[in-house]
């Protein structure tokens, strides 16, 4: 209806010598081909994920998946799905809940668009794998229009608390690095951002090397001359045609000069960054859990 109602406000304008603009709304849609939920619940269920769609701007899409299927078959599928239904570089999310009688059950988070900046899957910040754990108590006891409520609960909390600082994506088909500036993504062939701990460990290991160089710099010239003695004026003497009248073993005085080097700890542990590492693949990502 409400398309329906844009189409003839744009057509009037049309008429009276106006031009109108309007950008499309995000969408939120449920598909349920093994009926898990009630009509009323699909409709109760679909207009709480339409508030999610309308605060976070992102079209949002849900699948009840009733038969088994592979992982593969699931992930292609919820991409495929996705992309019948919502035109190439848009904003948006598409879930796969496995709610087959598979032994082990696989749920899929597809994203796209900024959906993959604010839903990532880096080891560092695996939000999408935080999604879905959150989801699999309300599972557990099939109560699926709940699982649903804290689906929409959770794109919302990851939507507010925005993108990570420094994060970027990797995709692994076009073979570029893609980042957010200014809401706009950014596509390089280079890393955008550096972990600034990276470049901290590298310096202070540059610093460890040049040090221990010097150490062994200076001991070898120690070793080199070590086993040089001082000369004595017999060096010089043809002992054959010398007579001793009397000799004396004497020490004058002995100095001995000991330098100890210390080494210090060369062990350091460095944590992961958190500004980014996504992967992405053919322009959108994702990620799964089984459960």
């Amino acid at each position: 209806m409400k398309h329906y109602f844009l189409v003839l406000v744009s057509i009037l304008l049309m008429l009276s010598g106006m031009t109108f603009i309007h950008a499309s709304a995000a969408e939120a849609q449920l598909f349920d081909p093994g009926a898990k939920l009630s009509a009323e619940q699909v409709a109760e269920s679909t207009g709480i994920l339409q508030k999610t769609a309308d605060s976070t701007g992102m079209n949002i899409v849900v699948i009840l998946g009733n038969e088994q299927r592979s992982e593969i078959t699931i992930e292609s599928m919820t991409d495929s799905t996705y992309r019948q239904i919502y035109e190439k570089n848009t904003d948006g999310v598409c879930l796969y809940l496995d709610l087959s009688n598979a032994p082990s059950r696989y749920n899929y988070l597809y994203t796209t668009g900024l959906a993959e900046f604010y839903y990532t899957n880096a080891k560092t910040n695996p939000r999408i794998n935080q999604i879905l754990s959150e989801m699999k108590s309300s599972l557990y006891t099939n109560d699926i229009s709940g699982a649903l409520s804290v689906f929409a609960e959770q794109l919302e909390k990851y939507y507010s608390l925005g993108i990570p600082e420094h994060y970027y994506v990797y995709d692994d088909v076009f073979h570029e690095y893609r980042h957010v500036e200014n809401g706009e993504i950014i596509s390089t062939l280079n890393k955008p951002y550096h972990d600034p701990q990276k470049i901290l460990l590298g310096g202070l290991f540059g610093l460890i090397i040049g040090i221990g160089a010097a150490c062994i710099t200076n001991i070898s010239v120690h070793s080199r001359y070590k086993f040089i003695y001082s000369l004595s004026p017999t060096t010089y003497l043809n002992k054959k045609s010398v007579h001793y009248l009397q000799q004396t073993d004497t020490f004058i005085r002995e100095r001995t000069t000991k330098t100890t080097i210390e080494e210090s700890s060369r062990n350091h542990s460095s944590g992961g960054g958190s500004n980014g590492g996504g992967h992405s693949h053919g322009g959108h990502g994702g990620g799964g859990q089984h459960w």
